[in-house]
C-alpha cells in the first residue's frame, strides 16, 4: 500500500475538514470515517462538482450519524487513474487504521477500473475496510456475494467509461472526415472576429477564418526561418514588437517551430481518398487550398475547412532549415548557427601540431571556429573578426594546434566567390539537379505509405469486431502483433519520405537567383544559414594553411583589396563530388 502522503489542501476544502474535526473530537478515533470525492473533468477549474460532492457527504452523514472526521479531495482526475493522490491517501489511512470506513458518493467515484477494484475488495476483505456510499448501497466485502456484487458495479463503472471514451473516438474520428477544426484554444492566423456577445461581451469568432495581421506574421516567420535566421533572433524581435502568441503570451523557440511546422498550415496535396465505409471522403467536399485535418489517432490526413496558409515546398523548406539547424551530423564538427561566422562547421586547419605536443609535425585537422581579436589603429582599437584554429576546447582539451589564423572577411569573400562561380557553371546545375530528384521515390513511399495505412486500418477494425464479440479471441495477440508492426512500417515509410522532401526543399533553397547576377544578388540578401546550406551543397570543407598574409594582397570582385594569400598554398577549398 502506498505511504500516507501530506497534501495541500484548497481553502474550501480546508474550512470543511476544520469543522469535522471539531466535531469528531470526543469521538474515537476507531469510529471515524474519512470522505473521498472526485470529478473527472473540471473544465473551468472552478472545483465546482467535488464542492457540492462534499456538502452532500457532510450532509449524509449527519442524517446517518456518521462520524465523519475528513475529506479527501481529487479534482479533475479520471476514476481509471490508479494513481490519484487524494485516494491513495484515505486508503493509507484505512489500511493503517484505527479508522476502517470510507464515504463515497458512488463507486464510480472511488473507481472505473477493474484492477484497483480488485485492490479494494482485497482492503475489504483483509483488513476489514468498509466503502459506505451516499448514493449506492453498501457491499459487505468479508462475504463472497458482497465481493462479487462489488466487483459487478466495478465491472458497470468499467463499462460506461470504455462506451464513453469509444463514443468520444467516434464522434471525432467522423469530426475529422469532415475537416473540422479540433477543439481547445484557437490556432494562431484564425479566428477572426465576426461579432460581439450581446451578455457577455466578449469576441465571437469564426475560428476557420483567417486573422490578416497573424497571417502576415506567419509569412514573416516562413520567410526568416527558409532565409536562415535562428528561431531565438526571431522570437526575440517579435516579442520586443509586441507581437504576441494566439493566447497573448510571449514566444518560445520550442512553440515558433511547432506552430509553422503544423500541418494544418499546408495546403492540401494528398488527392482523393476513401472513409472507412470505401465512399468517398465527405472532406473532399471542403474547398481546394485548404489546409490539413490530422487525425493523431489514426494518423489519417483530410482537406480542412479552413484555408490553408504554406504551400507544401515552403513546409518542406522550413522543416529542413530547423532540421539542419537543430541537430549536427557530426558530433566533432562546429554547428553553424545563424551569426556572423557562416563558414563554422566548414574551414579546418591545414597547420601541423607543435614540437612537445603528443602529435608533433603531424596535420593538425582541427575545425577552426570564429573570433574577435582587438587591434589598436592610428584612429583607435577595432575589432577583427577571424577563424582561429584552437588549441584547446572548452574542457581544456588538446584539439588543435592554435597557430593557424584568416580574416573572416576576407576567406568568406573568397570562398563565396568561388561557390558563386560554380552555381554559375550550367554543367554543375545540371548535375545538383540530377542528384536532387527525388520525385519518383518520393511518389513510390507514397502509395507504399497509403497501401500500409489502408493495412493498418483493416487490422485496427478486425480488433475492434473481436472486443466486440463478433471474433475469435485467440487472434487478439497476432492482430496486435501485427498492428503493431504496420505502425513502425508506416512511421519508417514517413520518416524517409520527409528526409527526401527535405533534400530537396534545400536544392530548391540553394538555387534561388542562380542566373547570373541573381544569384550574387541574392547572396548579398540571404543570411548566414543560407549561405552556409548553399556552400555545403558543393564543399566538402575548406582547408586554411600557415601563410604570411601580411605580405599578400588580393583583390576581390568588388574591388576591394584584403591582406590575403588566395593560393592553393595558403587556402584549398575540397569540392563535393556530384
Amino acid at each position: 500500500m502506498t505511504k500516507m502522503m501530506t497534501r495541500t489542501e484548497p481553502a474550501w476544502l480546508a474550512e470543511i475538514n476544520a469543522a469535522l474535526a471539531i466535531g469528531v473530537a470526543g469521538i474515537d478515533p476507531a469510529d471515524w470515517v474519512y470522505g473521498y470525492v472526485r470529478i473527472s473533468r473540471d473544465e473551468k477549474d472552478r472545483a465546482e462538482g467535488v464542492q457540492l460532492q462534499a456538502k452532500n457527504q457532510v450532509t449524509h452523514a449527519a442524517r446517518k450519524r456518521l462520524p465523519l472526521a475528513r475529506i479527501v479531495c481529487d479534482n479533475d482526475m479520471s476514476g481509471a487513474d490508479s494513481d490519484r493522490p487524494g485516494l491513495r491517501e484515505v486508503l493509507a489511512m484505512v489500511a493503517a487504521g484505527p479508522a476502517k470506513i470510507v464515504l463515497a458518493r458512488d463507486v464510480a467515484r472511488l473507481t472505473r477500473d477493474y484492477d484497483l477494484g480488485n485492490e479494494l475488495m482485497k482492503l475489504g476483505r483483509d483488513e476489514g475496510v468498509r466503502f459506505v456510499f451516499v448514493k449506492d448501497t453498501e457491499y459487505d466485502l468479508t462475504s463472497g456475494a458482497g465481493r462479487k456484487n462489488f466487483m459487478v458495479k466495478v465491472a458497470e463503472a468499467a463499462e460506461y467509461r470504455e462506451t464513453n471514451t469509444e463514443n468520444l473516438l467516434d464522434r471525432m474520428s467522423e469530426e475529422a472526415a469532415k475537416g473540422a477544426m479540433q477543439g481547445g484554444s484557437r490556432r494562431f492566423g484564425y479566428g477572426k472576429v465576426v461579432g460581439t456577445h450581446p451578455i457577455t461581451g466578449d469576441d465571437i469568432l469564426d475560428r476557420c477564418a483567417l486573422r490578416a495581421e497573424e497571417v502576415t506574421v506567419l509569412g514573416e516567420g516562413r520567410d526568416r526561418i527558409i532565409n536562415g535566421e535562428s528561431q531565438t533572433t526571431i522570437i526575440a524581435d517579435w516579442n520586443a514588437r509586441g507581437i504576441t502568441t494566439s493566447e497573448g503570451g510571449l514566444w518560445r523557440v520550442g512553440k515558433l517551430s511547432h506552430l509553422l511546422l503544423l500541418e494544418a498550415y499546408v495546403a492540401y496535396d494528398l488527392g482523393e481518398h476513401t472513409d472507412a465505409n470505401g465512399q468517398r471522403c465527405e472532406c473532399l467536399n471542403n474547398p481546394d487550398g485548404n489546409g490539413i485535418r490530422l487525425h493523431a489517432r489514426t494518423g489519417t490526413r483530410h482537406r480542412a475547412q479552413w484555408p490553408a496558409v504554406f504551400t507544401r515546398a515552403e513546409h518542406d523548406a522550413m522543416r529542413a532549415a530547423i532540421t539542419a539547424r537543430s541537430r549536427a551530423k557530426d558530433p566533432d564538427r562546429p554547428r553553424q548557427r545563424n551569426g556572423e561566422y557562416w563558414l563554422t562547421g566548414l574551414v579546418q586547419c591545414g597547420g601541423t601540431w607543435p614540437e612537445g605536443s603528443e602529435k608533433a609535425g603531424r596535420e593538425c585537422e582541427g575545425w577552426m571556429v570564429g573570433s574577435l581579436l582587438e587591434r589598436r589603429r592610428k584612429n583607435g582599437m577595432i575589432l577583427q573578426r577571424r577563424y582561429v584554429c584552437r588549441a584547446k576546447d572548452s574542457a581544456k582539451r588538446p584539439c588543435g594546434c592554435g597557430r593557424v589564423f584568416r580574416d573572416a572577411g576576407a576567406l568568406e569573400m573568397f570562398v563565396a566567390q568561388a561557390v558563386i562561380a560554380e552555381y554559375e557553371n550550367p554543367e554543375i546545375l545540371a548535375r545538383l539537379d540530377r542528384g536532387n530528384d527525388n520525385a519518383a521515390r518520393i511518389a513510390q513511399l507514397q502509395q507504399r505509405i497509403e497501401t500500409t495505412a489502408g493495412n493498418l486500418d483493416a487490422e485496427t477494425d478486425h480488433r475492434t469486431e473481436i472486443l466486440s464479440g463478433a471474433g475469435d479471441p485467440d487472434d487478439l495477440r497476432v492482430i496486435d502483433r501485427t498492428i503493431a508492426g504496420l505502425k513502425f512500417a508506416l512511421k519508417s515509410l514517413r520518416a524517409e519520405q520527409d528526409s527526401l522532401r527535405s533534400v530537396q526543399a534545400l536544392a530548391a533553397l540553394a538555387d534561388i537567383g542562380s542566373t547570373p547576377g541573381e544569384l550574387r544578388k541574392a547572396w548579398e540578401t540571404k543570411g548566414a544559414r543560407w549561405r552556409h546550406e548553399a556552400t555545403t551543397r558543393l564543399v566538402e570543407k575548406v582547408i586554411v594553411k600557415p601563410a604570411k598574409v601580411y605580405a599578400a594582397r588580393w583583390t576581390d570582385q568588388n574591388g576591394k583589396t584584403w591582406r590575403f594569400h588566395a593560393g592553393r598554398e595558403s587556402v584549398e577549398i575540397i569540392w563535393r563530388e556530384l
